[in-house]
């Protein structure tokens, strides 16, 4: 008995040893000097290439060239047959069938794959199209036209001004668009395939859209055409539409008023409140402004705040599925950011899942739970370390689970245990069979470890996640 309790303990340190859900990866690295001065240092965001590269786009230089684009293969290393020939930050980049389209400060450009030079003639074309104000950031259809918000668009009729256009693949404005906001659109972003969601705020955020009452958000077909069973709760900020479920809910995020400061909520398909979510959720600090669905149904989400419904978290925060926060991660120092460049403050701009449940963090930041890192890093998901016991021809399914387990090709008289995250026995059971389903809708969610044993001592141990 003395031995077997001998072998509990040290399976479950043996685990603390391995790489756990949201700790670094550390097999991801770049070789490049991100120079936090004059404000550089920081990414906003990540796109996938089909080739499975990825590109990584902000507004960073080593000192001596200035990259804003740089493009990774998987292991962190850079593609040098990458070049970009700008240097005033990107904060949109899109891929099109034969290149890219970014957004610079205020202006559009459009490169080739392999970057080096810009399309001078499109670029051209956009800017006529644009004459008295900015873009913002655009949605992109597949043909290479876009609909894209300004500040004040008015090369159509010189005496209207005009903050929502569509521009053709070549550049040139689609005088057939006549649909506008009566104020700025700061953003488009996907509902479904043949839907819009527009999205103002600030002190000229819109309140109409032709001429048809709407507040800050709206959904239009991908003709313009206002979609009226949607309606915005919001009545002042700017409400950022950040991810859509698929039962057509929508996630919204940033510093918003209705009237109250929200920062993180979920709106039904009709633009109405999600009483089920966790809508009032006191984070504490700035606005939470990214939000990445995890493999349990819950979210990461990330931002500028330090405390997350009163438990203290720097800048990162899992939740369920509902908005509450799961205190089983990030406990430690999370994106701490030890700053002695301008004073920053450390803050996370987006978080994309990666292919092999991983995730990539960016922002502006220099540590993560006290480790020196670039402003871009991947952290292990939920199932790292998941197949352990594939080697010894077991099985666990489903994995994630919800209502049950199921083990299989292990060998009979084993003893099965499980543990929970902090190494509380939640469940041991004598197996007699090659195949046991176990029901575990007690079980709370997250992570758990089990260890199988036998009476000659041979261990076989792996872990599942609950949702």
């Amino acid at each position: 008995m003395k031995r077997i309790h001998i072998l509990i303990i040290s399976f479950f340190i043996a685990f603390n040893l391995q790489a756990q859900p949201f700790s670094l990866d550390t097999t991801f690295n770049i070789n490049y000097n991100f120079n936090y001065s004059y404000g550089g240092g920081t990414i906003y965001g990540l796109n996938y290439e089909p080739d499975g590269k990825l590109m990584i786009y902000g507004y960073f230089y080593d000192g001596n060239t200035i990259a804003d684009i740089l493009r990774l293969f998987e292991d962190g290393s850079i593609d040098n047959t990458w070049q970009y020939p700008w240097g005033d930050g990107v904060d949109f980049l899109e891929r099109l069938n034969n290149g890219y389209i970014t957004r610079s400060v205020c202006c559009f450009a459009k490169f080739p794959y392999n970057g080096h030079f810009s399309d001078t003639t499109w670029i051209n074309n956009t800017l006529r199209g644009n004459i008295c104000g900015w873009f913002y950031k655009p949605y992109i259809f597949s043909d290479g036209s876009m609909l894209v918000g300004t500040d004040s668009i008015c090369n159509i009729e010189s005496d209207k001004k005009r903050w929502l256009m569509r521009f053709l693949p070549d550049g040139k404005v689609d005088t057939n668009f006549r649909h506008s906001t009566n104020g700025t659109t700061f953003g488009i972003v996907k509902y479904s395939p043949d839907k819009l969601l527009l999205y103002g705020g600030g002190v000229r955020g819109f309140t109409k859209y032709d001429n048809i009452p709407v507040i800050r958000l709206c959904r239009i077909d991908t003709l313009g055409n206002l979609d009226t069973t949607f309606h915005s709760i919001f009545t002042s900020g700017t409400p950022i539409p950040v991810y859509v479920q698929n039962d057509g809910k929508i996630i919204v995020c940033g510093q918003i008023g209705n009237p109250a400061v929200l920062r993180f909520i979920r709106l039904n398909a009709d633009g109405s409140l999600d009483s089920t979510f966790n809508n009032f959720n006191s984070a504490i600090g700035d606005a939470v402004v990214a939000v990445c669905p995890t493999t349990d149904g819950g979210y990461l989400i990330g931002g500028a705040f330090k405390q997350y419904q009163g438990y203290v978290r720097n800048n990162i925060a899992k939740t369920d599925i509902n908005g509450f926060i799961d205190t089983t991660y990030f406990n430690g120092l999370g994106i701490d950011s030890v700053f002695s460049h301008n004073g920053g403050t450390p803050y996370i701009n987006s978080i994309v899942k990666g292919n092999n449940d991983n995730y990539y963090v960016m922002g502006y930041f220099t540590h993560y739970n006290g480790v020196h890192v670039n402003p871009i890093i991947r952290i292990h998901g939920l199932s790292v370390g998941i197949n352990e016991a594939n080697k010894e021809n077991v099985k666990v399914y489903p994995n994630p689970a919800t209502n049950s387990i199921t083990f299989t090709g292990i060998y009979k008289d084993f003893k099965l245990t499980i543990f929970n995250a902090i190494g509380q026995i939640v469940l041991q059971k004598k197996l007699i069979t090659s195949n046991t389903t176990l029901n575990i809708e007690s079980f709370q969610r997250g992570m758990y470890y089990f260890q199988l044993i036998n009476d000659k001592a041979k261990v076989i141990s792996g872990k599942f996640v609950k949702n």
